[in-house]
């Protein structure tokens, strides 16, 4: 009787699933306020006309997904593009509708907006999306014109047809599926590279930078900016000397392919096999992989032994096992305290391209050692010997052993005490300057491409046992139906507010003001995130008020998926802030992939909206004011809180000013943390923002609190005169640091000169000549104190904060 009704429930079911197959038939186009949702992934999806391509959920990982287009029939889904590369959706309650204005919108499973179409691109006749034959999803209007095309925004493929602009640039994809460090595109000099581009660190290693331009084929500073892959597999670009064309090995029509920047940074073309459906490479930009930038990371070096190997130089050690994209780091540090206790290791044939301090020609090799000697920064220099060519280097990157026409030699900087005689000397074993030749077959390609013999087929041996898994199975999934139902009335509520991994994390480290906060809460304070403030570098910030009528900004934090590790690190120092002149961090939330801070409201908004933009003008006790407390909180930062923090990105932008004016410094996405009983001089460097990011950044030099001290002089000094930095040098963004030298050189001359015109004149005018004369005369030579080219010479901030204490003093007696 069991078994009958079984039987009847089973029957029912497939009566019902039968319609829904048939409604599930793919098409090409999306009406108007229709969706794709994750649920239907493996039934529903856009479809090309002819079948080529298709569009919809595509799972990455484990209850992942991404909005994604890809090839029908490869044996997997290769995937051309995608619209949150970076930023996958779960695998419940995520949809991409297009909406009634037009707007094709991906939300998640809570509705946050995970990514939509480009305003720019937004017009109210759109009727529906469809996918081409191309690969191209476009929106269409009533005219069944294009006015949105996937084919504008890439990702890490382009496709035959699809038109390589000016604008245009691929970027390659890691292996956990991010955007990674490669970029694909038209250089400054109008020129179709592969370029290694990261916060420190961006250069061109395609076409090869040792040649010049004619050398490798290629025309100099041609305007137009103009490449294609066509149909026959040759790729077309404007730059190409004499009507070049880089050709594919299986030239021809009628071929389906795509030209892919792959994760390890080279450029590929791939080519479908229509017999067993698996992709070959049929063209490759760099033959020798050790030519691509940043394969091996900081201090690593590429050679060949006889395949592609990174290794790490005498004296290193690897950063993080299984991962040279980090590098090596010095096994022993040396000091710059003192005399150099140093040797020179030498490396024949080795480069490390590029970080070059200076050119030094037709010099010893003396005079070259001595000159790196000298300077505590440089790591090490590369010496030619045939012509007496000396590169001091700041920074090993790109580093590679391989034969060269012209011997390059590698000095790299070692500490006597060190006994390198035990490390093997990273060399190539392939002594061979003709390229090698690479085996273009399905096995040569990435390991991101999936092997088809992961597929298995059911054999004859194992359908017998179909049906009795199939009753097994049913039973399953009658017992997993009841326990769901469970959970949707009797346990959502107890369930929903379970944290990913703040509980035992984040309660550690919660004081009396310092509290975790359920995303039920901030949906609701701040009306469904409806209250934007605007976007900063770590996210998008709201403005909300909690149920106790606190006004506070709520930052959503970007890339949550992949920012676990550093959102613990800053939730492990900032709940260890406080300080009047810092934004106070009320607490954070860390529900499912919600990552947010709660925090501190300023009335007033930035230093830089009320210096610079607001039509009210600072009082000059106000300005004096803001000045004490900016550098109060820097000094309570560098060396009162429980953890040493370099700001790294100071400037008016990231000062808030409250009701009463006083000044809250923010935003410490780029804050680096120092180790009070070790040495400071090897954090890892930052980037901030031109006109106020210190010049031992440009040089290369580590990064120290001295940096903070450099911007806050630049703050000074436009508090005093109430215009920006740019305006007081009048120089462009590469020469201000130039100009700004200049200027400062200027002030001393003046000051020496006790010219109190000058002084009136520097001040802001619309002060109307009402400011403490003493006071200005001051805070103008603190800041030519701290902006001073000699870091050490810079004064710290505890000392700033006393000076500016005694002279108010002075000026109130």
């Amino acid at each position: 009787m069991a078994a009958h009704q079984l039987h009847a429930a089973l029957a029912l079911l497939s009566l019902l699933a039968s319609p829904l197959s048939a409604a599930a038939a793919p098409s090409d186009t999306l009406p108007r306020k229709s969706s794709l949702t994750v649920e239907d992934h493996d039934t529903r999806n856009l479809r090309s006309p002819d079948g080529t391509f298709s569009c919809g959920f595509c799972s990455i990982y484990d209850n992942a997904f991404t909005f994604s287009i890809w090839y029908t029939e490869s044996t997997n889904k290769t995937v051309v593009w995608s619209a949150n590369r970076g930023s996958p959706v779960h695998a419940w309650g995520a949809a991409v509708t297009l909406r009634k204005d037009g707007t094709m919108v991906l939300t998640d499973y809570d509705g946050t907006v995970v990514w939509q179409t480009d305003a720019k691109s937004f017009i109210p006749d759109v009727q529906y999306a469809q996918l081409l034959d191309t690969g191209n999803l476009v929106l269409k209007n009533s005219s069944h014109d294009i006015v949105w095309q996937s084919f504008d925004s890439p990702t890490d493929t382009f496709l035959p047809t699809q038109r390589i602009a000016e604008t245009s640039k691929l970027v390659s994809t890691t292996q956990l599926q991010v955007p990674g460090h490669y970029t694909f595109r038209f250089s400054d000099q109008s020129t179709l590279s592969l370029i290694y581009d990261d916060t420190n660190v961006t250069s061109v290693y395609w076409p090869d930078p040792d040649f010049q331009y004619y050398e490798n084929g290629r025309n100099f500073y041609n305007s137009t900016r103009i490449a294609s892959l066509g149909d026959s597999g040759e790729i077309f670009s404007s730059d190409f000397a004499k009507s070049h064309v880089l050709v594919a090995s299986d030239r021809g029509t009628g071929i389906k392919r795509r030209l892919k920047l792959d994760y390890d940074g080279n450029l590929r073309l791939y080519s479908l096999n229509n017999s067993d459906k698996t992709w070959s490479v049929s063209w490759i930009a760099e033959s020798q992989p050790c030519k691509t930038h940043g394969l091996c990371g900081p201090y690593g070096i590429c050679h060949y032994s006889p395949t592609a190997t990174c290794s790490c130089p005498p004296g290193y050690q690897m950063k993080n096992p299984g991962n040279w994209t980090q590098g090596c780091l010095p096994i022993v540090d040396i000091s710059c305290d003192g005399e150099q206790n140093v040797t020179f290791l030498e490396l024949r044939n080795t480069d490390f391209w590029g970080s070059d301090q200076q050119r030094i020609e037709k010099v010893p090799w003396d005079v070259c050692r001595n000159t790196c000697l000298s300077d505590c920064s440089c790591k090490g220099f590369q010496y030619q010997e045939g012509n007496g060519t000396c590169y001091p280097k700041s920074l090993l990157f790109n580093g590679r052993s391989y034969p060269n026409p012209t011997v390059r030699t590698m000095y790299i900087k070692l500490p006597s005490s060190l006994d390198t005689s035990k490390f093997p000397i990273p060399q190539s074993n392939v002594l061979n300057s003709v390229p090698r030749h690479l085996e273009c077959d399905p096995v040569s390609t990435p390991a991101m491409e999936q092997n088809p013999s992961y597929w298995h087929k059911i054999s004859e041996d194992q359908s017998k046992w179909f049906y009795f898994y199939g009753f097994i199975g049913a039973f399953f999934v009658i017992e997993v139906f009841f326990f769901a139902f469970a959970w949707f009335f009797v346990l959502r509520r107890e369930l929903r507010s379970s944290q990913v991994w703040a509980a035992e994390e984040g309660y550690k480290m919660m004081t009396n003001h310092f509290r975790m906060y359920s995303y039920r809460e901030l949906v609701k304070a701040t009306e469904n995130f409806t209250h934007e403030l605007g976007w900063g570098g770590t996210g998008i910030a709201y403005k909300g008020i909690l149920d106790d009528d606190r006004m506070v900004v709520i930052k959503k934090l970007g890339n949550i998926r992949h920012s676990r590790e550093e959102f613990h690190d800053e939730l492990h120092f900032i709940a260890r802030i406080n300080h009047m002149n810092l934004v106070r961090i009320y607490g954070f939330c860390s529900e499912r992939s919600h990552r947010m801070l709660v925090l501190e409201y300023a009335e007033k908004g930035s230093l830089a909206d009320v210096l610079f933009k607001s039509k009210i003008s600072l009082e000059w006790k106000q300005r004096f004011n803001i000045a004490l407390g900016v550098a109060k909180g820097l000094a309570y930062l560098h060396h009162e809180c429980l953890e040493w923090i370099i700001h790294c990105n100071l400037k008016p932008e990231n000062i808030l000013l409250d009701q009463d004016l006083e000044p809250k410094i923010t935003d410490f996405r780029l804050a680096k943390l120092l180790n009070r009983s070790g040495d400071n001089q090897n954090v890892t460097r930052a980037r901030g923002t031109i006109g106020y990011i210190a010049p031992e950044w440009i040089s290369g030099l580590p990064i120290t609190a001295k940096v903070d001290v450099y911007s806050y002089g630049v703050v000074l000094l436009e508090l005093v005169s109430g215009t920006r930095v740019f305006d007081l040098v009048k120089g462009e963004d590469e020469k201000v640091h130039v100009m700004l030298k200049k200027f400062i050189k200027m002030l001393p001359y003046r000051l020496d000169k006790d010219e109190p015109f000058w002084i009136a004149e520097f001040v802001d005018f619309r002060l109307g000549g009402e400011f403490n004369y003493l006071q200005a005369k001051v805070l103008v030579k603190l800041a030519v104190s701290c902006l001073d080219e000699e870091r050490k010479k810079r004064p710290t901030m505890e000392s700033v904060v006393e000076s500016l204490l005694s002279v108010d003093l002075a000026a109130n007696h």
